[in-house]
């Protein structure tokens, strides 16, 4: 077992009575640490899978769910239907009970597939799915969670604050070269300016990670990409953690990063460098944590893409 479970597994005893509430409420679960997110436990994929710009309602805030960007063509509503193939074999986590945690736009081999069973979430995407008149399309299936209205973390609030962060991942399928899996911290400044911390874990066929911006239009977000390496500016690659890579693999690695207060503040301004007059406040303390999520994806410009992958052990905390 990797130090960064273990040390997750010391938090959560100190505060077993109340873990629930100490995922959505941030609450402190030992002497100078609170967590922010832990990844629950889950029966199925029931009701957990949400469609973007098909679910009327937006998406849920205060829960663990997984995200599908695009609507399935094959059924009226958009949503994905129950699959029993071995998604498995695409993403290296096999459910005891496929029909009951997995979801896909057809109950065919090799078609699009989201899973979530226990501990573990993960998804398989074929561009094969998308329509083939578009090319620079981008596709996505990813877990996430947004935490309630009024109750967003600061983890910035003290200088000596530390924001933590880990998981354990596989991604044993990747086709093409624009096929990327990252973990997203998304914060809110108080004029309601979006910016996405975008850890870099995983690039297919890239050797050699560098940091990068870019301003996404379409969500009105300003992403800064800082890959888990060593030396790295804006965050350190935490003992015990793999660090970023451009070559697929199965079996389970553990990757983790800090990101203290002075690191977060080279980070704004670094984006405020690039976007002159557009990321106004490079104050720490002004910013909540509105967002965590697994960005993983790819841009299918039309050469064929796929994209394996599954996760457990996703863990957001501060210390300090």
């Amino acid at each position: 077992m990797n130090l960064g479970r273990n040390s997750r597994i010391s938090r959560q005893c100190v505060a077993v009575l109340a873990l629930t509430a100490a995922v959505t409420t941030g609450s402190a679960s030992a002497a100078g640490t609170t967590n922010l997110f832990d990844q629950p436990l889950e029966s199925g994929i029931a009701n957990k899978l949400f469609v973007a710009h098909v679910t009327k309602a937006g998406m849920p805030k205060g829960v663990f769910d997984l995200v599908a960007l695009q609507p399935n063509p094959h059924t009226s509503n958009g949503q994905l239907v129950p699959t029993s193939w071995d998604a498995g074999a695409k993403t290296g986590f096999a459910p005891t009970s496929p029909t009951t945690a997995q979801l896909g736009f057809t109950n065919q081999a090799d078609s699009s597939t989201a899973q979530m069973e226990g501990d573990t979430v993960g998804a398989y995407l074929n561009s094969k799915d998308l329509p083939t008149n578009l090319s620079n399309q981008l596709m996505m299936i990813s877990p996430q969670y947004i935490f309630p209205s009024g109750v967003s973390p600061v983890p910035f609030a003290s200088s000596a604050s530390v924001l933590n962060g880990e998981l354990d991942l596989q991604i044993p399928t990747a086709v093409g070269k624009d096929t990327y899996v990252s973990a997203d911290l998304s914060f809110l400044d108080p004029n309601g300016l979006r910016v996405s911390y975008s850890v870099n874990l995983f690039h297919n066929g890239v050797r050699s990670f560098l940091v990068s911006t870019v301003y996404d239009a379409a969500e009105d977000i300003y992403i800064l990409d800082a890959p888990l390496d060593a030396g790295q500016q804006f965050l350190s690659l935490a003992q015990g953690s793999v660090s970023a890579t451009g070559t697929p693999w199965t079996g389970w690695r553990h990757f983790q990063w800090t990101i203290d207060q002075a690191q977060f503040v080279a980070a704004l301004k670094y984006l405020a460098a690039k976007y002159p007059g557009k990321i106004t406040s490079t104050d720490p303390t002004q910013y909540v944590l509105v967002q965590v999520h697994l960005n993983a994806e790819f841009h299918y410009s039309p050469t064929p893409a796929e994209l394996g992958w599954s996760m457990r052990g996703l863990n957001v905390w501060v210390s300090g």
